[in-house]
């Protein structure tokens, strides 16, 4: 297996971000979040110029536990693959549609991946 990578924002918000152009394997998530309100990382297969959220159905959505709470994940197997790319974006509501703008640096993620 080729060398893992870091995707790292300490702003994420519901604008899209790229994290990988191209196919890889995600292999982990780190996700901490800073308000008292649940907030939630959305993962797209695609890159940011293609995805928009709340429009673009989102291949996994993951709630992330408030004030200061957080998860890491590790993806098993061999990771999940995505043959586009990986977008990442976090949202204050679960629904696909939801565009609902965490605050500044409430949403902090670290994405690990194998281009």
């Amino acid at each position: 297996m080729a060398s893992c990578k870091v995707y790292k924002t300490i702003d994420l918000d519901e604008s899209e971000e790229q994290a990988d152009s191209g196919s890889g394997e995600m292999v982990g998530i780190w996700a901490c979040n800073a308000n008292a309100s649940v907030r939630y990382l959305k993962i797209y297969d695609g890159l940011a110029s293609g995805v928009v959220v709340g429009t673009t159905v989102p291949d996994m959505t993951f709630p992330i536990p408030p004030s200061d709470g957080g998860f890491y994940m590790r993806i098993p197997a061999d990771g999940w693959s995505y043959s586009t790319g990986l977008t990442v974006a976090a949202t204050t509501g679960i629904a696909d549609a939801d565009t609902g703008a965490p605050g500044g640096n409430e949403v902090t993620v670290m994405v690990f991946y194998v281009p």
